[in-house]
């Protein structure tokens, strides 16, 4: 073991109800050209859950309230080894999104839309436990 350090991150899988389903949030980074799970760094002193819903609301502007522990992926980042846990949320009023360089657009996708949408398998394959057969 050459002691690299592990990097920490929290983050959410946001949903919400439609008529049609349950529909998930996701984000576009344009850095990376990229769909995913609002996610991020968790800071000194900072919990997990915290974390996370700092995150959500930094890269969405969306407020949330934890329903639940979703998982977590573990992949490596720049060469580190990385890992990310995230916790099932439900939004909060309305948003304020403001685009970014780190995210420049959000979108609510069908639940089963999202696991195609996502860029990354272990992002899929995390949402995939939660998406039922009669969800579109």
């Amino acid at each position: 073991m050459n002691g690299q350090k592990i990097i920490y991150a929290a983050g959410g899988i946001v949903w919400r109800a439609a008529p049609y389903g349950r529909e998930v949030l996701l984000i576009l980074r344009p850095k990376h050209q990229d769909w995913t799970l609002p996610k991020g760094h968790i800071e000194d002193g900072e919990s997990w859950d915290v974390a996370a819903q700092r995150e959500v609301k930094e890269e969405t502007g969306y407020d949330t309230v934890i329903t639940d522990f979703a998982g977590f992926t573990a992949y490596r980042a720049k060469g580190k080894p990385k890992v990310v846990l995230f916790w099932h949320m439900e939004p909060v009023g309305e948003c304020e999104f403001e685009p970014s360089d780190e995210v420049s657009h959000y979108e609510w996708v069908p639940a089963r839309g999202a696991v195609d949408r996502l860029s990354y398998e272990k992002d899929k394959d995390l949402l995939r436990q939660f998406v039922t057969d009669d969800e579109d």
